[in-house]
């Protein structure tokens, strides 16, 4: 039986990044449980939710590489994971700002402005 190639495993190989430099980017989960998950070994699958939390991250690194003028050093790890939580504090930010923009101009819960 032929098992698929597991999906952090195919944006890992996109990204060019080893699960050697995304364990300490990503910061919640050890090498030795990741390789064995992303090889299929019996009992060692992620649970959902740490599986989902990974793959925020790697979307977070992958949309940090489309907009970066040179290609990311993920052996970085430290400065990488202080640019995807600089990323993560502006998108939060300019929610709250549109978010209180449209509540100063009474627009929003499917109120249009004119």
């Amino acid at each position: 039986m032929i098992l698929s190639q597991h999906i952090i495993d195919l944006k890992l190989r996109e990204l060019g990044c080893p699960v050697s430099l995304f364990v300490p980017i990503a910061g919640i989960i050890g090498r030795t449980r990741l390789t064995q998950a992303l090889q299929h070994e019996p009992g060692k699958n992620l649970d959902r939710n740490l599986e989902d939390k990974l793959i925020t991250v790697l979307d977070e690194m992958a949309e940090l590489k489309r907009t970066s003028l040179v290609a990311p050093d993920w052996s970085d790890s430290e400065n990488i994971r202080e640019e995807l939580r600089q990323r993560r504090a502006l998108k939060l930010a300019a929610k709250y700002d549109e978010d209180k923009v449209r509540e100063l101009f009474g627009v929003g819960h499917g109120e249009t402005s004119n």
